[in-house]
């Protein structure tokens, strides 16, 4: 444990959260998913790219055999469906139709790898256990916990004004990459919509070269919505 603990101020948290992934830029990972959703309830491997700076790319594949690729930008999210050959289109808050994380926000590559902190501006109130400190804004309905052995975020959660929880985001099985902490499992959970997505990393490349986010698909290929069938 930091020898100033429990008496870290937020500010504090918050910079030793951020310190160590200041120079990432992207990363590349080999994963477990597993999604559910009132539209599905299903596991597959995905091959992850990302770039902090606009896009995610998402390979998809089940028994070795590729299902699709899913391609978010900031404002637009894009899935070459391979198994009927379509190319689903649509603004970013319909990404959660594919894979329900936060993604449709300016922390997605945060979120991904982790590395999400307490907004600056937020007048946080700090309390701490034995082993963890709890953030907690004004009006009690955000809550971080963080892990100071690791500096890192272990679980975030927002509840509705009647105290029902509107989302949750765990982090575990934390590992060094590259002397970067990061977990190597995300869970993102939306009780009230039942939407689910638990992303296991089976390795993590921290800004690699030469990264493609190429979906492959003919230019000619017909485009339909989303939530089109």
């Amino acid at each position: 444990m930091p020898g100033a603990f429990p008496n870290h101020s937020a500010e504090q948290i918050r910079t030793a959260i951020q310190r160590p992934a200041d120079t990432l830029q992207s990363f590349s990972a080999d994963a477990r998913v597993s999604v559910r959703s009132p539209q599905q309830n299903r596991s597959f491997n995905a091959d992850v790219r990302q770039r902090r700076a606009d896009s995610l790319f998402m390979r998809f594949s089940l028994f070795g055999m590729e299902g699709g690729r899913m391609l978010l930008t900031p404002d637009s999210v894009f899935f070459f469906d391979r198994r009927r050959n379509t190319l689903r289109v649509g603004p970013i808050a319909d990404a959660r139709r594919l894979l329900p994380a936060p993604v449709a926000s300016d922390d997605v590559f945060a979120n991904m790898l982790g590395l999400i902190a307490p907004d600056p501006s937020t007048d946080w109130a700090v309390e701490a256990d034995s082993t963890l400190y709890y953030l907690t804004d004004p009006s009690g309905r955000r809550q971080w916990t963080i892990d100071p052995s690791r500096w890192r975020v272990v679980r975030y959660v927002e509840t509705a004004s009647d105290g029902a929880v509107v989302e949750k985001r765990h982090f575990s099985n934390f590992r060094t990459v590259e002397g970067v902490v990061v977990p190597h499992q995300v869970v993102f959970h939306r009780p009230a919509d039942n939407l689910m997505a638990r992303i296991k990393y089976e390795n993590i490349r921290l800004n690699p070269t030469g990264l493609s986010f190429e979906l492959g698909v003919p230019s000619n290929m017909p485009r339909q919505p989303i939530g089109g069938r």
